[in-house]
């Protein structure tokens, strides 16, 4: 079975890799990796190239790693996203449905359009990021932030790469279509939903969602969060978990609204953000916004991920 991975852009080095963990759980489970890249000249481009390469493929994992653009779940609807620029979003706020106050100005949330100031990132994370330096992120070396004017209200984005966006939106979205099995992981969790019509939250904290940080430092193989699992959900099945279930924590955004083919299958238990979506509909759609790569007791999920594919496969034959 071919099992398609994505993979981030390491900007410090100027190379696409992809955590050798997810090369080995889906090899351990069967299935034959082969890594997916997005490539250079926009999102128009990247998505063409993900029409080309989802037919090649019994399955997907849609990887962790930077930000989406906020262009592409921003309250926009007749916007042309792909030509929407970091100021345009600035003045159209952030659309969260959190009813609190963004701790950075005291405006209200869904239309202050303030988004992780140092001052409130070092509160909620215990660190300061450095700005145009290497950081790591889901393991990976990134960049914090990019070139170009300093827009308050974006600080903290991180790695937001276009042509990656481009290519993973629009794998998913034809993932969905198609019934492919698809395993999103943290930042794939996220594509999944936008992709489907779903928004996010630009920072947990910042949004006044929680006052907890999810982002732990290595090593990622112990576990900081426990979640909630749904019973009877796809997931509960994967991980043969009755109610709760340890996992660990790296991501600074989260899911805000639900896309409208996605049902909420596990949430934190601390503080109720989403922590996993699936699509009832399908035999495999399934988000995870943990790491289950790094962790041994979460192998069934790509188990589940390879049987699924294996099914696909035979019945494309």
């Amino acid at each position: 079975m071919i099992i398609g991975i994505t993979t981030t852009l390491n900007e410090a080095d100027g190379y696409q890799r992809v955590n050798i963990e997810y090369i080995n759980r889906v090899a351990a489970a069967g299935g034959t990796p082969v890594l997916l890249t997005p490539v250079p000249g926009g999102a128009e481009v990247n998505r063409r190239q993900a029409q080309a390469v989802i037919d090649s493929l019994d399955g997907l994992v849609i990887t962790g790693g930077g930000d989406i653009h906020p262009r592409y779940y921003v309250p926009a609807p007749d916007a042309n996203r792909d030509g929407m620029a970091m100021e345009d979003v600035a003045h159209l706020g952030c659309g969260s449905s959190s009813s609190s106050r963004c701790h950075s100005t005291g405006a209200e949330v869904p239309f202050c359009g303030h988004y992780v100031p140092d001052s409130a990132f070092e509160q909620a994370m215990g660190e300061l990021p450095d700005v145009d330096t290497v950081t790591e992120l889901d393991g990976r070396h990134v960049m914090a932030a990019g070139d170009g004017p300093h827009i308050p209200c974006l600080d903290g984005l991180l790695a937001v790469s276009e042509d990656r966006d481009g290519f993973e939106l629009e794998l998913a979205k034809l993932a969905h279509e198609r019934g492919l099995p698809t395993l999103g992981i943290c930042r794939g969790m996220q594509v999944m939903n936008v992709a489907l019509g779903g928004s996010l939250y630009r920072d947990l904290y910042n949004c006044g969602v929680t006052g907890i940080g999810h982002r732990q430092e290595p090593p990622y193989d112990r576990v900081t969060d426990t979640v909630r699992v749904a019973a009877g959900s796809l997931l509960a099945c994967t991980l043969s978990a009755a109610d709760t279930f340890p996992v660990n924590s790296m991501h600074h955004q989260g899911i805000d609204h639900v896309a409208q083919d996605l049902l909420v299958s596990a949430r934190s238990s601390v503080d109720r953000v989403v922590e996993a979506v699936e699509d009832p509909a399908l035999p495999f759609y399934l988000g995870v916004q943990w790491h289950p790569e790094y962790l041994d007791r979460h192998r069934g999920i790509f188990r589940a991920l390879t049987a699924a594919a294996d099914h696909y496969r035979e019945s494309r034959a």
